[in-house]
Order: C-alpha cells, then structure tokens, then sequence
C-alpha cells in the first residue's frame, strides 16, 4: 500500500475536497424573463446550508441566496433565479457548509448571457445522452460551425463541424462519464459562445 503523508489527507480534509456532497447545481438562462435559472438535489446528510455564490471572474465570490437546513426538501429540487445577473457573464457555484464545520464548494459554472436576438440555447439542463444546441439569433451564421466539448482539464473530449445553415444541432454525449464539462461554439476562428455544464 502507498503511503501517504498524514499533512496531505489533513489539507484535502481542511480544504472540503472530500466529502460526500453532490448536489449537481445546474444554471440556465432564460432570454425571455431575463433571469439565471439555477437547481439542485439537497440528497446529503449533514448539510446545514447551502450558499448561493456569484462571480464575475471565476475568482471573487459573492454569496446571493442563503438557504437553510430548516428550509430544506429533500423530495424536490431546490431552485433560485438571479433576478440582476451581469449583462454579459456570470459564474455561479454552491458553497455548502457542512454541521461539521467543514465547508465544501461545488465547481463554478459560467453562464454566457451576451445580446440574447444573437445568442445559443442549450438544453435539457441538467444533460443527459444528447445535447440540443439552438441559434436564436436574426443574422445569418457567416461561416461554419465548429463545435467543442472538454473536460475540467482542458482536453477535448468531443469536436464536430456542422453546416452554417443549421439552427438546431444535436450532440450525442452518452459516452461521457458523469462530471462537469465545457461547451465552446467557434465560427471563423471566433468563440461565439462558451458554456459549462454537469452530467
């Protein structure tokens, strides 16, 4: 058995990376309402709270929405709409302190809003076997659509071209193992749109 150094479990244990806490937090815009749709199963035993966290840099967090243990259901999904996200993007995670004390924070996601005439649609959220990519914007698509799915350390996992008279794309995703993903649409060596999302 390989040994390891008692310091390294006590500073993966201080720091929250281990636990039993998986919440699958899903963030959706919706053009219409001008709102971040955000939900997550509450499954794990010894929460006490779950914080709400919004970023525009991935690197300063604000807490947004606090909901305690004696709100919590564990039968449905809990929900929180951003009402005044950022005009352009956002990033959100869960912070989950724990009746232990220990608190633990889920992988952010970024939420692209951009001018929503010009803008993508993904759906379903959460993703199961097959992503749905919609373009709901006016202007014709002015090159071909090149499409990119990496995983967390920057690998691309999936690359597909696409004609740029398509408006509705389907992506198959059931070979990906369950994890957090990002989605990147580039049209003439430009990002379009970018996305992260959980399967």
């Amino acid at each position: 058995m390989k040994y390891i150094p008692a310091l390294l479990i006590l500073l993966f244990l201080v720091s929250g990376f281990i636990g039993p806490v998986s919440p699958n937090l899903t963030a959706e815009y919706d053009s219409r309402k001008r709102i971040v749709m955000m939900k997550w199963q509450n499954s794990a035993d010894g929460v006490s709270t779950y914080v709400i966290q919004r970023s525009e840099d991935n690197k300063i967090w604000k807490d947004i929405y606090t909901l305690e243990s004696t709100r919590f259901n564990k039968k449905k999904l809990e929900k929180f709409s951003d009402i005044h996200p950022d005009p352009a993007k956002n990033y959100y995670r869960l912070k989950i302190k724990m009746l232990s004390g220990l608190i633990e924070y889920t992988p952010s996601i970024m939420v692209i809003i951009g001018n929503p005439v010009n803008s993508w649609v993904m759906y379903p959220v959460p993703v199961r076997d097959v992503i749905n990519l919609q373009y709901n914007g006016s202007e014709a698509i002015s090159g071909v659509i090149n499409i990119f799915i990496q995983n967390m350390y920057g690998n691309i996992i999936i690359r597909r071209r696409f004609s740029s008279l398509g408006r509705n794309i389907r992506i198959p995703v059931d070979n990906l193992g369950r994890g957090t993903y990002d989605i990147r649409i580039v049209i003439n060596e430009d990002v379009v749109w970018n996305q992260r999302f959980i399967k």
